[in-house]
Formats: C-alpha cells, structure tokens, sequence
C-alpha cells in the first residue's frame, strides 16, 4: 500500500524528453509564426494605402501621380512608401500619418510643416524652403534647400539640433 507521501520518481527518460519537448515546441511555435515578422516588400495600388494616407496625398498632391506604392513589412512594423513620379518620396507609418518627404526639386508644401517650424525658418532662414522632413514621436527633422538639417521638439517645437 502507498500513500500519497511516497512518490515514484520519474525515470530518467521521461525528463530528458520532457526537456526536448519544450525548446522544440517552442521552435515549432517560432516558426509557424515567422511569416508574421518576416521582412518583406509588396507593390500594392494607391488605393489600397490606409486611409489617412489617401486623404494627405489627394489633399498635397492631388495632381500628381504615383509611379510606385509599395507596403514594406519588417518583423512586426508595417510602413508605406509612395514615390510620385516627380521624383517625391513619401513614407507612411502603418496608420497612414506622414513619416518622411522627399522632395527632390521643389520644396515640401508649407501647410505640411507646422506652423511654428515655417515661422522659425522664415524668420532665421528667409528665401529657403524645406527639400525633406521627417517625423517620429519626439522630433521632427527638416532638411532646407542649402542642405542645413534642423531638429525640432516635436512637443513645443524648439530648435534642439542643428547640421550644416
């Protein structure tokens, strides 16, 4: 008779499968699950960006056409890029806000640019106009036709950076 005190031990056997069954399910699991994060390009129409994308580029660049749109998956982030065929680069974050404009001639719409940033440029830089800008959650970066590179707080708008 044995109570419930006594316990058998587990073979030798059994723990050295049980230790290869967890990493190797584990494996398993990573890979079933890579197509999720693999990194990829895919050409897609200009219809099918996000909405928001859809609506900044019609209000922008109404009159311009897309030579390319493309959605660019790399592990978990998603982001759109769109060139015009003017040469104008866009890149959306996978929501379909504004991340990078390139312009290769000509200069960024001025209603892109905050209002704060055009006062700032106007007041310190006049004649020149923005070629690039970018934007993440802390900073935005504009890059001036003379090849100057300004960052900017994103919360108050402040000049933090500068490069010539």
């Amino acid at each position: 008779m044995t109570t419930n005190s006594q316990k058998n031990p587990m073979p030798k056997w059994k723990k050295w499968l049980l230790g290869l069954g967890i990493p190797t399910g584990i494996i398993v699991i990573a890979l079933a699950l890579s197509p999720f994060w693999a990194d990829y390009e895919k050409p897609i129409l200009r219809d099918q960006l996000p909405e928001p994308a859809q609506v900044f580029l019609q209000t922008h660049y109404g009159n311009s056409k897309t030579a390319l749109a493309r959605k660019d998956v790399e592990w978990l982030e998603k982001e759109y890029e769109v060139i015009l065929t003017d040469g104008i680069q866009i890149t959306f974050d996978r929501h379909g806000e504004w991340k990078e404009i390139k312009h290769k001639a000509g200069c960024v719409p001025m209603d892109i640019v905050p209002a704060p940033i055009q006062e700032y440029i106007n007041e310190n830089h006049p004649g020149l106009c923005v070629r690039e800008i970018s934007q993440d959650r802390r900073k935005i970066e504009v890059e001036l036709t003379n090849r100057l590179e300004l960052t900017f707080s994103k919360k108050n708008f402040l000049l933090i950076d500068w490069d010539d």
